[in-house]
């Protein structure tokens, strides 16, 4: 049941046509009110779910990448950063209204929480300092939303990959080769 409800919440945070209540929840999930509110408190509760899930989903894929790296810091820094593009380019408008209904859920630190965290474990992988590979998270992450509410599609050509790994690397003490 928690799974249908999350799925509906999703669905209705994609399709941005109905506002994010527990009604149209449990109304699209199947299910009744107080089926919902079994397991979710209120809409602020779903929220944190869907984010916990989708910053769950860029940490899972960091992690690989970050254990079968070998190493290889740009090839590395490459490939972190295809792993949240594509993170974010696969569900282009669940990803920007996740981020950009945060704030109104008072989720935001979560979010900025997950990224300083997953910089801080790619400065250690890589043995940079933490303070740059934060900055050049930020801007990455920047870049990649601002995106996702401009021109999602973007996200998949390789010239703007090229041009995000260069704006990544800018902050960093190792070059862009």
């Amino acid at each position: 049941m928690v799974k249908s409800i999350l799925q509906a919440a999703a669905h209705i945070l994609e399709q941005g046509n109905k506002p994010f209540t527990t009604n149209h929840i449990a109304e699209r999930a199947g299910v009744s009110i107080g089926s919902l509110y079994q397991y979710f408190p209120g809409a602020d509760a779903i929220m944190a779910a869907l984010i916990h899930d989708h910053v769950a989903g860029e940490r899972a894929a960091a992690e690989a990448i970050l254990t079968a790296s070998g190493g290889h810091n740009t090839d590395m820094m490459r490939d972190l950063l295809i792993a949240f593009v594509d993170a974010h380019a696969d569900t282009p408008r669940l990803s920007a209204r996740l981020h950009a209904l945060a704030p109104g859920f008072g989720l935001q630190g979560e979010l900025a929480n997950a990224r300083d965290a997953q910089a801080i474990s790619i400065a250690q992988a890589l043995g940079l300092p933490e303070a740059e590979v934060i900055m050049a998270v930020m801007a990455v992450e920047g870049v990649v939303l601002a995106t996702l509410a401009n021109n999602p599609a973007q996200l998949r050509s390789a010239d703007f990959i090229n041009r995000l790994y260069a704006i990544a690397m800018a902050p960093l003490s190792v070059g862009a080769g």
